[in-house]
């Protein structure tokens, strides 16, 4: 069963941690939402321990925020506003647009914003690039933009697996020929519509194109970016001491709060002057909340899409973007699942899940930790998700075997030992070591006296009824002193104490169980009479030993027995009650473990049939003062005994027979005579040697 319940465990290890890769590889989207969700707590512990991101002091974004379209009109603007803003920047390293003008507006308009953009020389043009559209940008819109696409691209494959848009809205060829170079701005949300991640390049018109961070920094630095394609996308992208594996990395969002941003209108009439942008970063976009340039983030559900493109360039300059790994997440689930499988085999029910609930505090804070000391990412949901399964299908497996095992243990057991000890049982099944183990047990064996006799005197009916009528009561006593009923050989029977659970005085319910037998003849006797059959006696036999016990047989057919030196000889001391006139016979190892509650009355040293060794045989009464006499007075008898001392002994004897009508003395008295008329060898010992069984 217990390697059983392993392969079992095994099993639902493997099928759970092939689902959760299998989930995380095929990322659908209700899963893909979920971990996102799961995820977006990181942006909010890093928060609330002031662990975000530090912006450059070189980026600046200038909006065209409300106030500016207050004092300047609304939104598109005159393109000599837009020239006049620009013409204050020019002292800035590059300004980027997150702004397209791909429509012409007046002769006059476009050459005033042609000749600024070509006369500054420090300006980055925004395109969009999109999946659908009425029409395509016109020949002489894209061809001025090759010049702006990555020039250092490998492909390792004839395919790349870059994400490639039809559709371009590009801005018109006279500023896009001005302009330093241009790049998209367009970026894409996950799958529950949050920004999170940003674009490294994307395909158009057979050529691979930067976004506006990644332009800006190329010519601030002066520094070609090297791109790396494969089947996948993007395999390898490298600027500055930026690496990013992947066709998106993730956005390290800082404080939208701390962000420099500057009113367009101040900068125009000269409120911030023109040298307060001198070797400047700049973005120049839309924030105004009425123009719709709007993106929800993990940190601000209602962002400027140019605060984006902000935080993709301080990740790029500062080399803090998050870091992610497939390979990592992989190991963090396999990690995950092997502590949880490893915490499921905690035998105790509350050690055990509170082992799953720390495996899965455990990932969370080191994820978490992870996130906020190093910047990386790990994606903790698929190994808490697939930790989370695998824990539910192991305890309900376990509930399941517990099910199996505690109906089969029941079934097996219920006949046998009380309700009480079926439900210790259960409870613990541990104590049950199934294929046999050691452990010391009392063994009672019960005999039917003359039951040969008896069976020729009545009809093979009356004989089962009266087996019924005396098993039924002598069984019900073993259990309710917690034995276990082991088999009923014909008119005997066997019990055991101390198996299948423990039962720190076994020898005590042994004994009680005898005593109780012999007490429930009178009425067993009573109702035989009133039935007009004969009346019957026992003989019980009790020994305490080490046995091997469990489940004992073939593959076939097997029972719950226990087999030793120990269960022969109580069969033998069963055997002798008759011979002793004593109805309930305890070996001297059954008698030193009894209790104050019972007293041992001596009966004899006897070498049973097949035993070298000779045993001290007793009878166990209650105690009481009667019983205290008694036993004093045949104690003092057997030693005279003993000692070879008959004549003294006899007397004793003789008092006991006819002062306490003793029934074991009259043997003794016998005994002394025979030896003082011939006296036994010199190397005599006491021990009474039985000869049959």
């Amino acid at each position: 069963m217990k390697k059983k319940n392993f392969y079992i465990r095994c099993l639902c290890f493997t099928v759970v941690t092939l689902l959760t890769f299998i989930a995380s590889v095929m990322n659908l989207d209700a899963t893909k939402k979920v971990s996102l969700l799961f995820e977006d707590t990181k942006y909010t512990i890093r928060a609330e321990f002031g662990q975000q991101p530090k912006i450059n002091p070189a980026t600046v974004i200038i909006a065209i925020d409300e106030h500016s379209i207050n004092e300047l009109g609304r939104w598109p603007w005159d393109r000599h506003i837009l020239a006049e803003l620009l013409t204050k920047l020019s002292e800035a390293a590059v300004v980027c647009l997150d702004i397209v003008f791909s429509e012409p507006a007046s002769p006059t308009q476009d050459e005033a914003l042609t000749q600024v953009i070509s006369e500054n020389g420090n300006i980055i043009a925004g395109f969009f690039l999109r999946p659908t559209a009425s029409a395509d940008a016109r020949p002489d819109q894209i061809e001025v933009l090759h010049d702006s696409a990555y020039q250092d691209v490998i492909m390792r494959d004839p395919i790349s697996g870059v994400k490639e848009f039809p559709f371009g809205e590009l801005n018109i060829q006279p500023i896009g020929q001005a302009a330093l170079a241009q790049a998209f701005f367009t970026t894409e949300p996950d799958p529950d519509g949050l920004y999170r991640r940003y674009p490294v390049a994307y395909a158009y018109q057979g050529y691979y194109y930067p976004p506006l961070a990644v332009q800006i920094l190329r010519y601030s630095l002066n520094q070609e970016a090297k791109l790396i394609l494969d089947r996948t996308g993007v395999h390898g992208f490298s600027l500055n001491r930026s690496m990013v594996t992947g066709n998106h990395f993730a956005l390290n969002f800082p404080d939208p709060d701390k962000t420099p941003m500057i009113s367009a209108v101040d900068v125009i009439r000269g409120t911030i002057p023109p040298d307060h942008f001198k070797d400047k970063l700049i973005l120049v976009g839309v924030t105004e909340t009425g123009i719709f340039d709007l993106r929800p983030t993990p940190v601000d559900p209602i962002i400027p899409g140019v605060w984006i493109h902000f935080t993709a360039l301080n990740n790029l300059l500062n080399n803090d973007m998050l870091q992610e790994s497939s390979e990592l997440d992989y190991l963090m689930t396999i990690i995950t699942l092997l502590m949880i499988l490893a915490a499921s085999f905690v035998r105790r029910f509350s050690l055990r899940i509170s082992g799953y609930f720390g495996v899965i505090g455990l990932i969370i804070t080191v994820a978490n930790t992870v996130h906020i000391t190093n910047n990386f990412w790990f994606h903790e949901f698929y190994p808490v998700a697939g930790g989370i399964l695998l824990a539910v299908c192991l305890e309900a497996t376990a509930f399941l075997f517990t099910e199996i095992r505690a109906g089969a243990l029941k079934k097996a057991f219920v006949s046998y030992v009380s309700p009480e000890v079926v439900g210790e049982l259960l409870a613990h099944p541990e104590q049950l070591e199934l294929g046999g183990g050691e452990r010391e047990i009392s063994i009672l064996f019960s005999d039917i006296r003359g039951f040969t006799t008896l069976s020729e005197k009545v009809s093979p009916r009356q004989l089962v009824e009266m087996l019924t009528a005396i098993h039924n009561p002598m069984t019900g006593i073993v259990l309710n002193n917690k034995g276990m009923l082991d088999k009923y050989i014909g008119d005997a029977m066997m019990a055991l104490f101390n198996t299948p659970v423990d039962l720190p005085d076994h020898a005590d319910g042994a004994v009680r169980s005898a005593l109780d037998m012999v007490a429930s003849l009178e009425g067993i006797n009573r109702d035989f009479a009133a039935k007009g059959l004969p009346a019957i006696d026992v003989g019980v036999g009790i020994n305490t030993g080490l046995c091997i016990v469990g489940n004992m047989g073939s593959t076939f057919r097997f029972n719950y027995t226990a087999i030793g030196d120990a269960v022969n000889l109580a069969s033998r001391l069963e055997g002798l009650t008759k011979a002793y006139h004593s109805r309930v016979i305890i070996s001297e190892y059954t008698a030193i473990k009894l209790s104050q509650e019972f007293i041992c009355r001596p009966l004899d040293r006897v070498k049973v049939k097949g035993k070298n060794e000779p045993v001290a045989i007793f009878q166990p009464l209650m105690r009481n003062k009667e019983s205290e006499v008694l036993c004093q007075v045949a104690t003092q008898a057997l030693h005279l005994y003993f000692a070879g001392k008959f004549t003294e002994a006899a007397e004793l004897f003789q008092q006991l027979a006819t002062e306490y009508r003793d029934p074991v003395a009259p043997i003794f008295v016998d005994r002394c005579l025979l030896y003082r008329q011939n006296p036994p060898s010199t190397d005599w010992d006491g021990v009474h040697v039985l000869e049959s069984k």
